[in-house]
């Protein structure tokens, strides 16, 4: 999405007289022809392999009154700061998510049960005792195990795999 998200802000068709998508260092044309100070190297009309190699050196050089490598304008630099801010919040946001169901899933708990365990345990603290998850089976191993489905010597990386054999249960505790 962030990636999408960053094409669709940096996008300047050329028949708008843009540069095709802007990268942030630096414009790729689109249409398979590189033009240095807008005029097609090749000079004739057609696509030139050796004159496009030349005219991207050219472009990165900065020459012709091409802007060179680094040099953003301030619609780039506002489009690659909002990308940037964005895409850093989604990471943020889909690590959050990862921990807390690493941590559910730990623990044997759904979030429904997170909630509901969370008021038993105050009441058992309140009353002096200790509260204990019933689906808990003592370790965060013998949870992560049960929850996937997965024992033997690879339980560790084979629970991320496809199954093609059925899983034990109901999956209803």
């Amino acid at each position: 999405l962030a990636c999408a998200l960053t094409v669709a802000l940096t996008w300047e068709p050329a028949w708008r007289g843009g540069r095709g998508l802007t990268t942030g260092l630096r414009s790729v044309p689109l249409d398979g022809v590189s033009r240095v100070g807008g005029v097609n190297p090749a000079g004739t009309g057609g696509v030139n392999p050796a004159g496009r190699h030349a005219a991207k050196i050219a472009e990165l050089r900065g020459v012709n009154g091409v802007r060179g490598v680094g040099a953003l304008s301030a619609d780039e630099k506002t489009a690659t700061l909002f990308s940037a801010v964005l895409a850093s919040s989604i990471f943020c946001a889909m690590c959050l998510m990862w921990f807390w169901h690493v941590y559910l899933v730990c623990t044997a708990q759904t979030t429904i049960d997170y909630y509901e365990f969370r008021d038993l345990r105050k009441e058992a603290k309140r009353r002096g005792t200790v509260w204990r998850n019933p689906h808990d089976l003592g370790s965060w191993r013998a949870n992560w195990q049960e929850v996937f489905d997965e024992r033997g010597r690879h339980w560790w990386w084979m629970w991320a795999m496809p199954r093609f054999r059925p899983h034990r249960g109901s999956g209803v505790p």
